[in-house]
Parts: C-alpha cells; structure tokens; sequence
C-alpha cells in the first residue's frame, strides 16, 4: 500500500480545513509558488516556506476523530464507511453510508458529513 492511499486525498484535506478541523497531522499537503508550482505530500518536519498546506490525515488519524461505532470495509476495492445502529452519545438516527476509492477518503467523508451536518464539532 503507498502512503497516497493511506492519507486523505487532497480535494478532501482541502475540505477538511475549510470546515475548520484542527490542522494536525504527520503528513500535510504543502503548495509552493516557486519554478514548479504544485501540491505535494511532506512530513510535518518538512513543511517550512510553504505558500499553502493543509493536513493530509492517515487513516489513524481519522479514526481518532471519529465517534465510535463506526466501521469500515472494503468491498471490491471501494471502501464503505458506515454507522453501526448508533444511538449512543450525541448522535441519533440514520448517518449516511461513505464510500470512496480509499479508506482514507472514505473516513474523511464520513468526518466531513458529520460536521457539516453538526453531529460532531472538532
């Protein structure tokens, strides 16, 4: 498995930060303008003279975000990410099913849904 499939796609690290999500993290998204502009993936040791950066969460990462009862597969390549009859804590009714390519997107979709839907707060 690369470290691309284990951390959070740009487009939703973007989102992440957007939602105001605590930006801390091992590995981040940096952008710098220089000769050859462009998003790349840094240790956070590494991420000094950026322009831009937002965090690029693990999948570790995003568990710990997550409330518990939550739960993941992978069917056929496509990773799930779903509810598990919650009715625990401050989250009551149906959530939504997430799925994306990987189970880092997958998680930080099912994050972002609950945030913008202010079921959790970070």
């Amino acid at each position: 498995m690369t470290l691309e499939q284990q951390v959070v796609s740009l487009e939703l690290a973007k989102k992440l930060k957007e939602l105001g999500v605590k930006q801390e993290s091992i590995w981040y998204r940096r952008y710098r303008k220089g000769a050859n502009p462009e998003w790349d993936l840094a240790y956070v040791g590494n991420i000094q003279a950026v322009d831009q950066k937002c965090s690029a969460f693990t999948v570790a990462e995003l568990g710990e975000l997550l409330p518990p009862y939550f739960c993941s597969f992978d069917a056929k390549r496509k990773y799930k990410w779903s509810c598990e009859k919650w009715s625990h804590g401050t989250i009551n009714g149906d959530v939504p099913t997430q799925y994306a390519d990987t189970e880092a997107d997958a998680r930080a979709r099912m994050v972002i849904y609950l945030v913008e839907n202010k079921l959790i707060t970070l």
